[in-house]
C-alpha cells in the first residue's frame, strides 16, 4: 500500500451486538490496507455495548455517534454512516461480523485494477 492510498470509511452500524463487538472491530482495525476511517454507529443499544464502544475511542480512525432513541432501522444507520464517510470506498461492516485481516486488501486491490467496477464483494464463510 502507498502513501497514495485511497482512504476507507468503514461504517459499523451497532444495535445491542456487544458480545461481538470487540471482535467486529478489532478484525477491521488489523486490516493489512491501513488507510481507513471506522465510523460507528451505535442505535441506543441496551446492554454493554457503550462499554466496549467507549474502549475505542482513542483510536484516532475511530469516531463514535450515539443515536439518543433507536431508529428503528438499520439502513437509517448505513445512510447517516454514508453521510459521515469521507473516504473512497465504503465497506458496511455488521457490527456481529468480522473480516480476515486482508479483506480490505484483497478488495479495494481490485477494484483499483477494475476502475469501471463500482462494487466489490466475497465468500462468507459460516
Amino acid at each position: 500500500m502507498s502513501a497514495a492510498s485511497p482512504l476507507v470509511s468503514v461504517i459499523v452500524p451497532n444495535y445491542n451486538h456487544a458480545r461481538f463487538l470487540r471482535q467486529r472491530l478489532d478484525s477491521v482495525l488489523n486490516q493489512t490496507w491501513s488507510a481507513l476511517e471506522v465510523i460507528l454507529l451505535d442505535d441506543a443499544s441496551t446492554d454493554d455495548s457503550r462499554s466496549v464502544i467507549e474502549s475505542y475511542r482513542a483510536d484516532p480512525r475511530v469516531t463514535i455517534h450515539y443515536n439518543a432513541r433507536n431508529s428503528g432501522c438499520v439502513f437509517k444507520q448505513w445512510n447517516k454512516g454514508l453521510a459521515l464517510a469521507q473516504g473512497e470506498y465504503v465497506w458496511i461492516a455488521e457490527s456481529d461480523d468480522y473480516a480476515d485481516p486482508r479483506f480490505l486488501e484483497t478488495l479495494v486491490t481490485r477494484l483499483r485494477d477494475r476502475p469501471a467496477a463500482s462494487l466489490a464483494f466475497c465468500q462468507s464463510y459460516n
